[in-house]
């Protein structure tokens, strides 16, 4: 079972159970040879790791070994009490040639004790389309007989499909039915090693259209830390690497950004335990087995750090700048973060609503981020000019109409051409607006994407000249309060909420507003951290009215109907349907199969997680209705 404990779009630190404990992930599972463990399991355990991989054809293909695995267990002949995964032997059959009968390499790695088996899928490398697309085939077949023998063990069905865009969607599509536990990626090795990373972005994305988003996803053999923000950005949950090991042969030290060889080093640019005992000239003295075994530690402590870096990033909410910094280490990871701006409106399906941490500009790939494709999207779909001249402002110094009191007074719609596009001043305080920090000039591609953006918008209205603009106007908190709902909520729902009397309630210590009142009933609060309402019971009424159904709606079973009427949770398994247009931390709206309205809260998952996650909280309930 999989469940997500936090998120940043794709990305989610979740929790797989096994038979042997739980997972954190993103994580990645150190590949472990039972003939030779310069670094053991347990050791690794020590330093972070919570589960490794070993090959389970090496210990079929070891008569003593495997008569030993088979009597006392995996675990047992590792030493390790932890989750273990095992490979089938795939990448030892498409490198060496070697026959594995795959059904029965499967029930070996159920009866030796195996937490999480693999198929033995076939390795699709760049080959001919009609070849790749049999392989596919013998995959699929595999797939679904190994399904009825993997018994109480976690079965991972490995995606393939060659750099063939339709073939692995084809195959995830295949495999997404069988309901696997794990979904690896599998067939990467090779562009890994030619850095072809823009390949590995199309065939990530390519897979995870069609996966269910309940299950991890495993990105077979990206090792290298350079490729994890990158991939976890994409929804990758799980990686493993025998990296650590082989370029610790080689005399090769990995980093976070970039791998050197030992002797072209005259400092060890790191704090790891390793790092820390020796220089470089202590390393370069070792016997071989003292050195390699203590190039491995530093490979993997330097493995395990940006593991736990990108864990971290997604807390705060930071993965993509992450993921873009990475990029400017390497010419290759900018092709790939190419590929990923062009899916920004499939990435904005999963992106959360805010975040807790300002958007910051790093490079020219920040434009395409979902949440700014967002922002532009609903200004240009949502916003609702309340006057019929509007004026338009060069950037000026955030937030716009605390610095500039004088614009709230004009007659005039007020549009600010920020490095984001036009934004109206009404809408200066919502994430990311006011939450973002740019340089003073940003570079080519992002100013012609924000001048587009405001050629577009300018079309809507009517421009003319500040010195046109005569009258003055009184109602600007009232104009502020209705675009914010128009933008968070869809067109029409300012009016909706606040038809009435309206009573604005300021924070005592900011001045800004924090709730609003409407016929003297509380409709919503202002969340200072990102600008957006927080819907009570009766903003939740007059919107469930205004909408027609599913708009904004997460739809429960009649059973869980008492529960969510007492102020409980909804959990994703009695989700019955839900608003397409939901996104994650979105306000919404739960009602029943008849569209009662039974209460409001916040939720945690957009549709397609609601639908297929068998656990976890999809629906924080704030009140009943």
């Amino acid at each position: 079972m999989f469940e997500i404990k936090a998120r940043d779009g794709l990305a989610r630190i979740g929790i797989l159970e096994t038979a042997h404990g739980k997972i954190s992930t993103p994580t990645i599972l150190p590949v472990i040879n039972p003939h030779f463990m310069p670094v053991h399991p347990n050791e690794m355990l020590e330093m972070g790791a919570q589960a490794v991989i070993t090959n389970s054809y090496i210990i079929y293909n070891d008569e003593k070994l495997r008569n030993r695995a088979l009597k006392e267990g995996l675990h047992s002949i590792l030493n390790f009490n932890r989750p273990i995964m095992t490979d089938s032997g795939s990448f030892q059959m498409y490198m060496y040639g070697i026959e594995i009968d795959p059904i029965e390499i499967v029930k070996f790695q159920r009866d030796i004790g195996s937490d999480i088996g693999t198929i033995l899928d076939i390795f699709s490398e760049e080959s001919e389309y009609e070849k790749v697309k049999k392989e596919v085939a013998e995959t699929l077949k595999r797939a679904r007989k190994s399904m009825k023998e993997k018994g109480k063990m976690l079965l991972a069905c490995t995606v393939q499909g060659g750099v063939y865009e339709d073939l692995r969607r084809y195959c995830a599509k295949q495999l997404a039915k069988l309901r696997a536990d794990i979904y690896p990626i599998g067939g990467v090795v090779p562009l890994m090693e030619n850095q072809k990373f823009a390949d590995i972005a199309e065939i990530i994305i390519a897979s995870k259209k069609e996966l269910p988003p309940s299950k991890p996803v495993h990105l077979f053999g990206a090792g290298h830390p350079i490729v994890f923000p990158m991939a976890v950005l994409l929804g990758c949950d799980l990686f493993d690497s025998a990296s650590y090991i082989k370029y610790a042969k080689d005399e090769r030290l990995i980093f976070s950004d970039k791998t050197l060889r030992l002797n072209e080093m005259d400092e060890l640019p790191c704090c790891c335990p390793v790092c820390s005992q020796y220089d470089v000239d202590d390393l370069k003295e070792m016997d071989e087995k003292e050195k390699t075994r203590s190039i491995a530690l530093h490979n993997l402590w330097q493995t395990l750090a940006e593991m736990k870096r990108i864990r971290q990033a997604i807390k705060h909410g930071t993965l993509w700048e992450l993921a873009e910094q990475r990029a400017a280490c390497h010419p290759s990871l900018q092709e790939a973060m190419e590929v990923i701006a062009g899916e920004k409106k499939w990435l904005e399906k999963w992106e959360n609503i805010s975040k807790k941490r300002a958007f910051i500009y790093t490079g020219r790939f920040s434009m395409h981020r979902p949440i700014a494709y967002r922002l532009r999207k609903r200004v240009m779909e949502r916003y609702i000019p309340f006057f019929d001249e509007s004026v338009i402002f060069a950037e000026m110094e955030k937030p716009y109409s605390s610095k500039n009191e004088w614009m709230k007074k004009l007659e005039a719609n007020c549009i600010i051409e920020t490095p984001f596009g036009a934004i109206p001043l009404e809408l200066d305080e919502i994430y990311p607006v006011a939450q973002s920090v740019f340089p003073l000039e940003t570079d080519e591609e992002s100013r012609k994407m924000a001048a587009r953006m405001c050629s577009r918008f300018y079309r809507k209205l009517k421009i003319v000249s500040l010195n046109e603009i005569e009258r003055k106007s009184e109602d600007y908190d009232i104009r502020k309060i209705k675009s914010i709902a128009n933008y968070q909520f869809g067109r029409g729902a300012g009016n909706a909420l606040f038809d009435g009397k309206i009573e604005i309630r300021r924070s005592k210590t900011t001045g800004k507003i924090r709730n609003v009142y409407c016929n003297g009933k509380h409709v919503v609060s202002m969340r200072a951290s990102d600008g957006f309402f927080t819907l009570k019971a009766e903003g939740g009424r007059r919107l469930h009215r205004f909408f027609s159904y599913p708009k904004m709606r997460v739809v429960v079973s009649e059973e869980t109907e008492p529960f969510i009427k007492e102020g409980r949770n909804v959990f994703a398994k009695f989700v019955v349907d839900a608003c397409k247009e939901i996104r994650p931390y979105d306000e919404v709206l739960i009602v029943s199969k008849d569209d009662e309205l039974l209460a409001i809260g916040q939720c945690l998952m957009n549709r397609d997680e609601m639908l297929d996650f068998e656990r976890g909280v999809a629906v924080k309930t704030r009140e009943a209705c």
